[in-house]
């Protein structure tokens, strides 16, 4: 039986938060002098994200991948039978993905702002200034832009979102043309 790095994620994930809690206990880091440096590190690695994803945006843009990609998904998680149909590009789906990804980072600041500064937390900073580095590593575009890996196997387009949700459903050539010409139909007849 072989492992890959995909499927030992969450394991990895739950020993990271329990390493860096029992780190975070040991050497007492919610002391008042650590504070700046937890908040200096957390707000270094969200910026760091945003960056990362605008460069992958233009990254995207400059490779102007064209490559037609067609996809069925769940319209609702908790109805999965209802699906729907997505054309799109190669382009504007990793544009997608990355806008996405800025959208996160930019509302886990602001809840993490408010947890800690209206709240007091000092431990989620911690946690995620380390792992959010991984996060951002993990990622498929990371992997496709900044690290050249082939959009095979994992990296095949379309990404599942999370653990609990099946992937998406890539139709087969004679599916895909099927459903272009169903699109077709639809914009002669509101035409």
């Amino acid at each position: 039986m072989s492992f890959d790095s995909k499927s030992l994620a969450p394991f990895i994930n739950i020993a990271l938060v329990l390493g860096i809690n029992q780190l975070a206990t040991r050497f007492d880091l919610e002391r008042t002098e650590f504070i700046p440096y937890i908040r200096a590190a957390y707000f270094t690695v969200q910026l760091l994200t945003l960056t990362i994803a605008y460069y992958i945006k233009n990254k995207i843009e400059e490779k102007n991948d064209k490559t037609a990609l067609i996809y069925t998904e769940a319209k609702s998680m908790f109805d999965p039978k209802n699906v729907e149909t997505i054309t799109t590009t190669v382009k504007e789906y990793d544009a997608k993905k990355a806008d996405e990804t800025m959208q996160q980072t930019v509302l886990a600041v602001v809840m993490m702002g408010i947890m800690h500064f209206q709240f007091g937390f000092i431990r989620p900073l911690l946690l995620q200034a380390i792992m959010g580095l991984r996060n951002v590593y993990t990622t498929p575009l990371f992997e496709l832009y900044i690290l050249g890996k082939p959009a095979t196997g994992a990296l095949a387009r379309p990404w599942k979102k999370n653990m609990f949700e099946p992937p998406a459903q890539t139709p087969t050539p004679k599916e895909a043309k099927a459903i272009e010409k169903k699109e077709a139909k639809k914009k002669l007849n509101k035409e």
